[in-house]
């Protein structure tokens, strides 16, 4: 097993922990520089997404597909102007590619994911359902269809069936990982229904030994020991060590993937090590640093199902406006729009074998057409007047006033 090739040197986005960062596998082959500016920008928000979520949810178990996340917004993203695009660009860090650059790059990496590959399966894939009969501009949905692959589709949201097809569509594109995103009933105000899924499924280049894996404890933040399934291995490694972490990097079949796993030294922790990560240090500093060592990784086996509602991750991070009333979706819709839910699934699962990884990101679109003022109540208990109208052609047909009905 010498002479291990180390994919650390492959990549140019972000892997951290299980597998973030999962449209790194093949970025290395991007010559021109717009993808790379997405790269970069895209590496920067899954570090600073992590932070947020990690923040948020301290001593809690967390696995996102960043890459699932930036993709929806950025499909989403076509269709605001104003602050509401300015915003979200900015919180992407696309705020200065041009949008018809933006969206090249945007088909350029999603093309080099879906790549066919025989070492492993790497896929993704992205939808928009909107309400049929909803007058939304075809300008929208084309320009998903040509720059993000999309699946298009009007939908009757009332309809039981509907949440049925977009199910499907996530089971399909996660191998069955991932089989709803949504519950019936829809939303009734809901009017686009954006989504992107990712889904890995990888032998490791050098596979754990079954027999090898054993219980040892796993020390835990808050003080106390918990006896886990431990996969050990000893050859070489892409190894990289500071003051304040190891690092190990661990390629799948192929060698255009690999998970890399940080470890906090003793006196430190995840917390403080994470404050300390961000994309240019990711790019520029720790990526090419790894080097060929012989050592020995013991790794858990771990299995994590997770869910997150990101809008007040996403408001953090400063798109605060397209979750308002004030949105501007003017791109997608003549009617008043606003984003009321970013929601993801992703699971993992680490073994000797290998990894398998899935992740749905959906944006719920509804209309803002709507009073914004507390409910009425009318009791129609006093004499009133009343009017049938042909609404055709706008022509009062009946009129009456209601003493004593």
């Amino acid at each position: 097993m010498n002479g291990r090739n180390i994919s650390a040197t492959i990549f140019r986005g972000v892997l951290i922990a299980a597998l973030p960062g999962i449209l790194c596998s093949q970025s290395h082959a991007i010559s021109t520089p717009d993808p790379d500016v997405l790269i970069s920008a895209n590496s920067d928000f899954a570090f600073n997404l992590l932070k947020q979520l990690a923040t948020e949810q301290p001593g809690t178990n967390i696995f996102i597909s960043p890459y699932s996340a930036s993709t929806a917004l950025q499909m989403v993203g076509t269709g605001a102007a104003g602050t509401t695009s300015t915003e979200m660009q900015q919180m992407l860090g696309t705020i200065d590619m041009p949008p018809l650059a933006l969206y090249e790059a945007n088909k350029e990496i999603g093309d080099m994911i879906n790549a066919a590959n025989t070492n492993f399966v790497l896929t993704t894939a992205n939808a928009v359902w909107y309400l049929r009969g909803f007058p939304i501009f075809p300008d929208f949905l084309e320009g998903n269809e040509k720059y993000f692959g999309a699946r298009v589709e009007g939908l009757d949201f009332e309809a039981p069936t509907a949440a049925d097809v977009i199910n499907a569509w996530a089971s399909e594109a996660t191998q069955g990982k991932i089989d709803q995103i949504v519950k019936s009933p829809l939303d009734p105000d809901l009017r686009v229904l954006l989504a992107n899924a990712v889904y890995f499924r990888g032998k490791w280049q050098y596979q754990f030994d079954t027999n090898a894996t054993t219980n040892l404890d796993f020390y835990l933040a808050g003080g106390g020991t918990e006896s886990i399934p431990m996969m050990q291995q000893s050859t070489n490694f892409g190894y990289c060590e500071s003051k304040g972490y190891q690092a190990v990097s661990l390629p799948y079949q192929g060698s255009n993937l690999a998970m890399y796993v940080f470890l906090p030294a003793p006196g430190s922790s995840l917390p403080e090590l994470l404050g300390s990560m961000n994309g240019q240090w990711w790019q520029h500093t720790v990526n090419g640093a790894f080097t060929v060592r012989s050592g020995t990784v013991v790794l858990p086996k771990f299995n994590l199902d997770y869910s997150v509602t990101l809008n007040d991750t996403l408001e953090a991070l400063g798109m605060k406006t397209a979750f308002t009333r004030f949105a501007d979706f003017s791109k997608i819709s003549s009617v008043p729009l606003y984003i009321s839910a970013v929601k993801q699934q992703a699971i993992v699962e680490v073994n000797e074998e290998g990894t398998v990884a899935a992740a749905v990101t959906t944006v719920s679109v509804s209309s803002s057409a709507v009073s914004e003022y507390s409910p009425f109540e009318m009791i129609i208990n006093h004499p009133f007047l009343f009017m049938i109208e042909d609404q055709q052609t706008g022509t009062i047909l009946f009129m009456g006033a209601v003493f004593n009905p």
